[in-house]
């Protein structure tokens, strides 16, 4: 017993009595309430979670709806037809192996011919190793261009020649640019 406080035989100081049935003993009484209020707290939690994803459930049937209204369907399918356009005629001005440069006078259009045709071309490093400068003429609608923008081509011949090609392949009849997609 050296060395232990000890108030009562065979008991530590800083531990509880332990009643016959192996639990604290405390205030008679006391285990019902705390079960109650876990159980009304927990209560309050599924609530709580089942409003939060009721909440969600309703938000994202009201996203799914504005994005399959005619509208938004429209402008979706006209904004796939505009970069569709604009594929088909870059790959009409390169050939298979070509490297290109894009004309980087507007971000505007460079980042519309990133969109459009960005996933398979090769762009030259400098630009001036490209075997063809791409850009976009932005005009009226006419046949032959995509919402009024054609994709043209520059090449410059090894004397210095330069000459100029129209995109072909595609058209999409409009005035762009194409809509912008719902937020």
């Amino acid at each position: 017993h050296a060395g232990r406080p000890m108030d009562e035989p065979g008991r530590m100081v800083a531990s509880p009595p332990v009643t016959a049935a192996g639990s604290s003993a405390g205030k008679p009484g006391q285990r019902p309430i705390r079960t109650a209020l876990v159980m009304v707290v927990s209560a309050l939690v599924a609530v709580a979670a089942c409003v939060g994803l009721v909440g969600q459930a309703v938000r994202g049937s009201r996203s799914v709806d504005a994005q399959l209204a005619s509208r938004a369907v429209h402008d979706a399918g006209v904004d796939n037809a505009f970069y569709a356009c604009i594929d088909t005629q870059a790959r009409s001005l390169v050939g298979p192996g070509q490297t290109v440069a894009l004309d980087g006078t507007n971000l505007a259009d460079i980042v519309t011919m990133i969109k459009g045709f960005g996933a398979w071309v090769t762009v030259a490093d400098p630009a001036s190793r490209a075997a063809v400068v791409l850009s976009l003429h932005d005009g009226t609608a006419a046949p032959g261009t995509c919402l009024g923008t054609r994709v043209v081509g520059t090449y410059r011949a090894s004397d210095g020649r330069i000459t100029v090609h129209l995109g072909t392949g595609a058209q999409v009849a409009g005035q762009g640019p194409p809509p912008a997609p719902p937020l």
